[in-house]
């Protein structure tokens, strides 16, 4: 073989820095050449480490610590990956000592202001548990239950566990087995936090102490969500979130590759011929994304309130007994009530049709008539003239049933009203009874219905249900595509 020799013994394996929100990245290398030396230099470059000012012999990072399964792996003594138990599919954590470092101080000064709170507690006639304090090490965050148990304190009938947090979890002998968890940890803590998979596949599937975290996973993905309960034991759960973090990213990484393939391609496209359309077509594509991100960026940063959702502007009114929502329209030329809310209001008997036609805007819609005088009862005790456009519930647009009755600008000139965003308030300038100006609310998005831009009707559960069969129909999409391309 002309002293070459191939070997078999390629593995792809997932690096994951925690700090980082999680970034993951899998590589593939050869488990009985790459040394954990090499798996520091390769995270160092991936996850953009800084180098440690301060570096081994050996040339590697010194401010890295690997971990796998919440175990500390053997750095510097050029062990292979083989000899470190490292197999094919295994999730490498990546972690920095300076940020344990920081971490541990952060506890101690913690530890030391709740040790100085225990003290003053006690000099004042209370009870005295620092020695609770000094007598763990476990990586646990505090807790204190109530019932009988062994304590410094007798007969009070409280058991306290203030145990010190551990100055890393690789140093515990139990951080493989014991996840960290507190009450009321987010899903990102939660996954950050316990890099072993079979620690998170606990903590997120214990509904008793942390029913929020399979609740935000449903919100983020519910068919994973729905596959993890679904699952027969907690080594099904492991292995099916296992899977879905190895297809995320490589799928992540591949799309990644063949971006820098594609760039590097392009550019010597154009070193070469300068005046090549393709690659100018794609670095000046790719130029004007740039700006667009640098852009939404900005925007994000200094004013992010534009990216929600603009709520419609609705107050609560009364006509001729029956509450109603109406819309405030600035747009809109006239005052607009449905046939169905006509009906409702008892006023059908009331329509002129001598104002039958056709209106013409945004939408159609057939006029039925006009209503020349109703009360309006505003702000619950003031009672306004106003006159109403009857219109056919099947127009386009104009008199439907998500707009049953609508303010416009007559109404709203005759009345002098003016629109105060800052407070949330219409202004009824010119009030009948003389008593001056009415301010009446806004409603807020809980008071509306869902087809008025609100949540009041709002049925999580059957959302979420129309989420999921989207997600797996898109999901069975995407496995038939790849089938059909090989």
């Amino acid at each position: 073989m002309n002293g070459t020799t191939t070997t078999n013994d390629e593995i792809t394996i997932t690096l994951t820095s925690p700090a980082q929100e999680g970034a993951t990245e899998s590589i593939s290398v050869s488990r009985g050449s790459t040394t954990t030396t090499d798996l520091v230099n390769f995270a160092t470059a991936l996850f953009n480490l800084p180098t440690s000012q301060t570096s081994s012999s050996n040339g590697h990072n010194n401010d890295i610590i690997l971990s796998k399964d919440g175990q500390r792996l053997p750095i510097g003594t050029n062990s292979t990956l083989a000899e470190a138990g490292i197999q094919n599919g295994d999730f490498i954590v990546v972690l920095r000592q300076s940020t344990l470092r920081t971490e541990r101080h952060r506890q101690q000064q913690q530890q030391s202001r709740n040790s100085g709170a225990l003290a003053s507690t006690t000099a004042g006639g209370g009870l005295d548990f620092s020695s609770l304090l000094a007598s763990s090490s476990s990586s646990s965050f505090p807790t204190a239950s109530a019932g009988g148990g062994s304590g410094s304190g007798s007969g009070s009938g409280l058991t306290f566990n203030l145990p010190l947090l551990s100055s890393s979890p690789l140093s515990s002998q139990n951080a493989s087995t014991a996840p960290v968890q507190w009450k009321g940890m987010t899903l990102g803590q939660a996954m950050s936090s316990n890099s072993n998979p079979h620690n998170f596949i606990q903590v997120l599937l214990d509904t008793e102490s942390h029913p929020n975290l399979i609740k935000e996973l449903n919100h983020h993905h519910p068919t994973l969500a729905t596959t993890l309960r679904s699952a027969e034991n907690n080594a099904s759960a492991v292995a099916i979130w296992k899977e879905h973090i190895q297809k995320s990213t490589l799928k992540s990484s591949l799309s990644q590759t063949l971006e820098a393939q594609t760039e590097i391609e392009m550019q010597r496209k154009l070193q070469l011929n300068p005046m090549d359309v393709e690659a100018n077509e794609y670095l000046t594509k790719k130029i004007h994304q740039a700006n667009i991100d640098e852009s939404y960026r900005q925007m994000m940063e200094e004013y992010p309130e534009s990216m929600g959702r603009v709520l419609m502007l609705y107050i609560s009114v009364e006509v001729n007994g029956h509450a109603l929502q109406a819309f405030v329209d600035t747009g809109a030329q006239s005052t607009i009530m449905s046939k169905s809310c006509a009906e409702q209001c008892d006023l059908l008997r009331l329509v002129d049709e001598r104002f039958a036609g056709t209106a013409v805007g945004v939408g159609t819609g057939k006029i039925l008539g006009r209503v020349h005088s109703v009360q309006m009862k505003v702000g619950g005790s003031h009672y306004l003239p106003c006159s109403v456009t009857v219109m056919d519930s099947g127009g386009r647009g104009l008199g439907d049933e998500n707009m049953d009755f609508l303010l416009g600008l007559d109404m709203l000139k005759r009345h002098l009203c003016s629109v105060d965003l800052k407070r949330n308030v219409l202004i009824f300038g010119s009030v009948g009874d003389g008593s001056g100006q009415l301010e009446t609310p806004f409603l807020h998005e809980k008071d509306l219905n869902q087809n008025k831009g609100g949540t009041k009707d709002f049925d999580v559960e059957k959302s979420n249900t129309e989420v999921e069969r989207r997600i797996m129909e898109h999901e069975e999409t995407n496995e038939g595509e790849d089938k059909k391309n090989g």
